[in-house]
């Protein structure tokens, strides 16, 4: 079984999206969608919503979770 995720960002809303993928395995698993602090979320609608790294999804769900403790 292999894991495979993918982050997304809205660059209209500034939103960040995690998608959590399984591979090689001998059933159906649907995709499951997580938000920028990893809580689990229904299918969201991607229109608007651009692939960003690790990286780069790593560092906004930081700044979210800086600028929330600083209101």
């Amino acid at each position: 079984m292999t894991t495979t995720y993918t982050y997304y960002k809205n660059s209209n809303t500034g939103e960040i999206l995690m998608k959590q993928y399984f591979s090689d395995i001998s059933f159906k698993c649907p995709d499951y969608f997580y938000d920028w602090n990893k809580k689990q979320i229904d299918t969201p609608d991607l229109t608007g919503f651009v692939e960003i790294s690790e990286k780069t999804f790593n560092r906004e769900a930081k700044l979210k979770a800086r600028s929330l403790n600083c209101a």
